[in-house]
């Protein structure tokens, strides 16, 4: 063990400045096994074409960067990793490679995780994970992948070692990390709604002996602590985030608390703004009812203060501290001194003061005898009572202005007058009655604490989705619309993947976890071991949440195989554990190790023979299953040899490194193939490699030259196009145009068809309508058809299936009916008495090859004649 040191200022200096750094053997393995992981995710970086998502979330990073702002949308997820590619783009410049760069810090980020774990997992367990994660086919490809998935991995793996060293440490320090992480999760993929509810399940289950008595009312809530203090943080901080689910029931009460198509507003999974409306003010009083009403709240505040008879000396003190809030909240809203001078330093004097009045309060609040939480509550209840007061019973909100603040430049509402639909009413107090509650269950958790950490939560999630204060609309679109939106996109089931989507994945690029995870669950299970336990139910749970999900895509795998990777490396490393090394070498029963892989691998390969032949097995082949069956009886006496225990053990381990090495195999295939040779089931959407050539023939012929005219591109191949032009967009030497015709889907009156071939340089056009207008496009050189985008054939699938017309099961798309289930079953009984099937499935397992090719679509360009 090496240690390094640096101490400075000894003797009668100042207190010395000590840095220390221990680096083991455990360190510098997490070091390497890191240098490794950032190689693989640097290496050649911006060689693939950008796919259809990628150029859409880039694209919009790039404009942040160039100044021109951005609006939070759901379609695009959070604005995490908008302001983040920004933000590198901004310092580094924008290539296809510091465009991805973040996503592949992010992958090396994930990799080291398991360090801060390894006192529970053991060391050998957090080197085994992090291996995995940096070799992970899943892990590696997406992590080169302008997505969110990774970003999202990173928090959600950092959540758990949170949870975990706050059980076992105790320390609000890990709550206040775990508070950032949470803000940073929320404001970067709605998929952090499925990692909480995961998260916080499995906190709930370890905190029932804490949770029960305080039920009961047999303990306090302010003693709440490890799992159960950890599950109230999660429930405290992300309770308002949840208020749109709310919408899920706006059929039963006659509203529209998240419209699921965009005809009245042009948002989805916003309140339609609609009638009724309610106008503003409810009530009209006169002066002495405003007094009225005041001093009914002083008097109702000073009730929250805990004294039984106060003297007189205390009433001026206990009238500062029930008003102080009061006042604050007038000048905050009413603002009379910025009214007074007409200035922003007038607001800002409002606002100084109005924070100086709730300081004096607090410290107003020492000469009784106040918990944290009586304090916190005294002026947050007097506050929020004073604020709805004035927005309901008086003209100080202009509710026109606020709309207009608030709400995404794409919404269209009618705004003219001073009165608020019934969808926004309800919808505004589901999220204050959730606020509410979060911030009564907090204090009296842990007081002043918890607001602190619910400052830190908030700053970060509001600075995020508001771009830094720069867009106050992004307030209402992640705190409602968000998950309004994916409520409706749950109709939608966009990839309408079968339910058995995931085993597909699985199977193919992450066999490893899948076959250890499945493994690994069993043995913790019987053993009960927590730590393994909860990784098991981590992993279960998140398996059956996306799979309930309607939407599958490839890139959400990255999830699905996270926790089965932590779960079978920490298995794994309790097999290396169990293992005599030496002993093994000295009995050499170590060749354990070698063989059961070696005889994996051979009855693989002997099944693959068996299902290529029509003949079936030939000498060789009878020769190998006799090899086998010796090495199989070898492999029992060797066993028995070591002690079960110990040779199952290596036998384990040896056939995790054969698997292991197949999952990298299959992880260079995917990563590092870019002319779309490979048919990779991850692949969806994916832009074709002829677009990278089609930019570099059009920046020759087109960009490079001054030409009086603009290159036309059809909007059809606006996606992930728009990337590579950016520049020459920007510049006026592209154009997009849409070329339908009034028969297909998305024409619009703007739509033309090519008639005028002088007006353009070159042209970048859809397939069918290049061979539609190919007499308008006589004069240019036709090259192609070109593949603008591809998906991966699915020949998963069962033939003839129709999923959106065959139902679901209790309205869940991701889940078959008993119609379905049935056809299931009898296709997968079908694939498994089939010898072709077999043929194919091994063949796609093993060497990547397909039958089918990909599904896609094409394009032509048309370039300028040679000379001209």
């Amino acid at each position: 063990m090496l240690r390094f040191g640096l101490i400075r200022n000894r003797g009668r200096r100042p207190p010395e400045l000590s840095l220390s750094l221990t680096l083991g053997w455990v360190e510098a393995g997490f070091l390497a096994i890191m240098l490794v992981a950032l190689v693989l995710r640097l290496w050649d970086l911006g060689a693939r074409t950008m796919h259809y998502d990628e150029a859409i979330h880039l694209q919009e990073a790039w404009r942040l960067a160039q100044g021109h702002g951005h609006e939070h949308s759901p379609w695009m997820h959070g604005p995490f990793q908008i302001e983040l590619t920004a933000l590198i783009l901004f310092v580094v410049g924008d290539t296809d490679s510091t465009a991805r760069l973040g996503y592949a810090l992010f992958g090396v980020i994930l990799v080291g995780l398991p360090y801060f774990l390894r006192s529970h997992m053991g060391n050998a367990g957090a080197l085994i994970t992090g291996a995995m994660l940096a070799l992970s086919p899943s892990m590696l490809y997406f992590s080169r992948f302008g997505r969110n998935d990774i970003l999202m991995a990173v928090w959600a793996a950092a959540l758990v070692v949170l949870m975990w060293r706050y059980i076992h440490e105790g320390r609000n320090r890990y709550l206040f990390l775990a508070s950032a992480v949470l803000a940073l999760m929320f404001a970067t993929k709605e998929t952090a709604y499925l990692v909480t509810v995961a998260l916080g399940g499995l906190a709930f289950l370890l905190a029932l002996p804490q949770i029960v008595p305080w039920l009961r009312g047999r303990d306090s809530l302010a003693r709440a602590a490890g799992p159960a203090g950890f599950f109230l943080l999660l429930v405290t901080l992300t309770l308002p985030q949840w208020a749109a689910v709310s919408s899920i029931f706006q059929d039963i009460f006659g509203l529209t608390l998240s419209v699921r198509d965009s005809a009245s507003t042009g948002l989805v999974g916003v309140p339609a703004w609609e009638g009724p409306f309610l106008a503003l003010p409810v009530l009209h009083f006169q002066w002495w009812g405003h007094f009225a009403a005041i001093l009914a709240a002083v008097i109702g505040s000073s009730l929250l203060v805990p004294l039984n008879r106060p003297s007189a000396r205390d009433l001026p003190v206990l009238a500062l501290i029930t008003a102080a809030p009061i006042a604050a909240a007038c000048m905050a809203m009413l603002r009379p001194i910025g009214e007074l001078t007409a200035s922003t330093a007038g607001t800002a004097a409002d606002l100084i003061f109005a924070v100086v009045l709730i300081l004096g309060a607090i410290r107003a609040t020492r000469q009784f005898p106040m918990t944290g939480s009586s304090v916190a509550l005294c002026l947050l209840i007097p506050a929020a009572g004073a604020t709805a007061y004035l927005a309901l019973f008086t003209t100080v909100i202009d509710l026109p202005a606020v709309i207009q603040w608030l709400a995404p430049v794409s919404a269209t509402a009618d705004i003219n007058k001073n009165g608020i639909p019934l969808n926004f009413l309800v919808a505004g107090g589901v999220i204050l009655l959730a606020l509410c509650v979060s911030i009564y269950v907090g204090v009296r958790w842990l007081g002043k604490t918890w607001l602190a950490m619910a400052g830190v939560f908030y700053f970060i999630w509001i600075t995020l989705y508001t771009t830094f204060f720069t867009n106050f609309a992004g307030i209402f679109t992640g705190m409602w619309q968000g998950m309004g939106y994916w409520i409706a996109q749950q109709e939608v089931a966009r990839g309408n993947q079968p339910w058995y989507y995931y085993f597909v994945g699985l199977s193919v690029y992450e066999a490893l976890p899948a076959a250890f995870g499945i493994a690994g669950a069993v043995f913790f299970l019987r053993r009960g071991e927590i730590l393994g336990v909860v990784l098991s139910l981590w992993a279960m749970g998140t398996f059956l949440a996306y799979t309930i999900a309607s939407e599958k895509m490839p890139w959400l795998l990255v999830g699905v195989s996270l926790p089965l990777i932590f779960l079978s490396g920490m298995y794994l490393g309790r097999l290396a554990e169990r293992v005599r090394w030496r002993e093994a070498i000295s009995r050499g029963y170590w060749s354990l190790g070698v063989l059961a892989p070696g005889l994996l691998a051979a009855g693989v390969y002997l099944l693959w023979r068996f299902v290529e032949s029509d003949t079936g097995l030939d000498v060789g082949g009878w020769t190998l299953l006799a090899v086998i069956a010796i090495g199989a009886i070898l492999s029992a006496y060797l066993v028995r040899l070591a002690a079960p225990g110990r040779g199952a053990a290596l036998a384990g381990l040896g056939l995790g490194a054969l698997l292991l090495g197949f999952g990298v195999w299959g992880a260079v295939r995917a990563a590092y193939t870019y002319d779309d040779s490979n048919v990779e089931i991850l692949a969806y959407a994916q832009g074709g490699a002829d677009l990278q050539q089609s930019f570099l023939e059009l920046n020759r012929h087109v960009f490079q030259r001054d030409l009086d005219e603009p290159a036309l591109v059809d909007y059809e191949a606006w996606y992930p196009f728009q990337w590579y032009v950016r520049h020459a967009h920007e510049e006026g030497k592209l154009s997009f145009r849409c070329f339908k015709t009034e028969d297909e889907d998305g024409y619009v009156a703007s739509c033309k068809t090519v008639t005028d071939s002088s007006k353009a340089s070159a042209w970048l056009i859809d397939k069918k309508h290049g061979e539609r207008d190919q007499e308008y496009l006589e004069g240019f050189r036709r090259e192609g058809p070109f593949r603008n985008l591809i998906w991966f054939p699915e020949s998963y699938r069962r033939p003839g299936e129709d999923r959106p017309a065959e139902g679901s099961f209790l309205g869940l798309k991701g889940i078959p009916n008993r119609e379905q289930f049935t056809k299931d079953v009898r296709f997968f009984k079908s694939v498994a008495g089939s010898r072709d099937s077999w043929r194919e499935g091994l063949d796609y397992w093993i060497f990547r090859r397909l039958e089918d090719t990909w599904y896609d679509s094409l394009y032509y360009t048309y370039l300028p004649q040679p000379g001209a």
